[in-house]
């Protein structure tokens, strides 16, 4: 599963900070640090949050290792 690697390369591909993004989808900072470090796993609701956020499907999020594609790929 890629889900925190994921949201990490997302969030900095679009220069956000964590505050910036945890704000944005109403969480704690330390809630959205915790999936990116893989320290907390997100419920069904919090992927549907990420998944519309970074207009990414939720299984793509999960399997795919997003690091390897090029950033026309990512669009």
């Amino acid at each position: 599963m890629y889900f925190d690697s994921n949201i990490k390369l997302l969030r900095r591909r679009k220069k956000r900070t964590q505050d910036e993004v945890a704000e944005q989808l109403k969480m704690k900072r330390s809630t959205l640090s915790g999936y990116e470090n893989r320290v907390a796993q997100p419920g069904v609701e919090v992927l549907l949050l990420f998944s519309n956020y970074y207009h990414i499907a939720v299984d793509t999020l999960l399997r795919v290792d997003l690091s390897k594609l090029s950033e026309t790929q990512l669009r």
